[in-house]
């Protein structure tokens, strides 16, 4: 029987139910997987693995640091069958170009490419009142990420490989100076130092670490947390804290100037589907 190693990330369940999808197809075609939420649990090595799949989230209109540097750090595949799969709410970026790349660049041969939306669940978007592709994957949508699972895993089999073109439409300067301002670099040396916590709002309830996908977040001596220098800037911790605890440069005014930006563009673009949210103490709920 075929091994399958697929990893991914996923925070709010979405790119999992995907996951979880292409999994379903992988296994009904003889396939034993074994799936790694990048999240909760450490990759293991690809050693005796026939075949690699990674998934991600766009993030910043590029790939979450996390995902880059687990490929960064992929051992050379020497030929390795290898897909990828990526969810994006609103506009993609370069995120599934970059993962294909990525992989590629390994020596991985690429078996498959499969993308979809995914609900958009970003503090930014959030705390203005919008839920982007609220609904996504659509039903139909984890029925074709099925079928993807079991067309890869005929690639094991001898089956042609069919290599999609590149999907990622163009990116705005807007949308390349966003990504710009949401690099490693900044994260580390300015945007981390100004994460605050309201002490007289805080509970030390633990929710902001124990959800950390990267484990950044330890408690000071008082049980509040302090943030670390391995942060994605994915704000899930602002996001879930139960007594709005938590600040993050995403609060600037410049910063909401340019959500106000997206927004616009992704409620004048039809493709899009939206509800409008209130987010309040750690959770969403839609209006109306």
């Amino acid at each position: 029987m075929k091994r399958c190693l697929l990893v991914y990330l996923s925070l709010r369940g979405t790119t999992e139910k995907t996951a979880f999808s292409i999994a379903a197809g992988l296994r009904s075609a003889g396939c034993q997987v074994e799936l790694c939420n990048m999240a909760s649990q450490k990759p293991p090595g690809i050693e005796g693995y026939d075949l690699l799949g990674i998934g991600s989230p766009a993030h910043y209109f590029r790939l979450p640091f996390n995902v880059s540097d687990y490929l960064h750090d992929l051992p050379g595949l020497g030929g390795l069958p290898v897909f990828s799969f990526m969810l994006y709410g609103s506009h993609p970026g370069e995120t599934g170009n970059l993962l294909r790349r990525a992989l590629s660049g390994k020596g991985g041969r690429e078996a498959g490419y499969f993308h979809c939306r995914g609900a958009d669940y970003y503090q930014g978007y959030l705390q203005e009142g919008y839920l982007f592709s609220p609904d996504n994957p659509l039903p139909e949508e984890l029925a074709a990420a099925e079928r993807f699972g079991r067309k890869t895993a005929a690639v094991l089999s001898g089956a042609e490989v069919y290599t999609p073109p590149p999907f990622d439409p163009p990116m705005e300067l807007i949308f390349r100076i966003e990504r710009s301002l949401a690099s490693r670099g900044l994260v580390r040396t300015i945007y981390i130092r100004l994460f605050r916590v309201n002490r007289s709002r805080c509970e030390a309830c633990g929710r902001c670490m124990s959800g950390c996908p990267t484990g950044t977040i330890s408690a000071d001596a008082d049980g509040r947390p302090v943030w670390g220098q391995n942060c994605l800037m994915c704000l899930y911790c602002q996001m879930q804290c139960p007594n709005e605890a938590i600040s993050t440069p995403i609060n600037w005014k410049v910063f909401r100037t340019i959500l106000g930006y997206n927004i616009a563009h992704s409620l004048g673009d039809p493709s899009i589907a939206y509800v409008r949210v209130t987010h309040r103490r750690g959770e969403t709920r839609r209006e109306g």
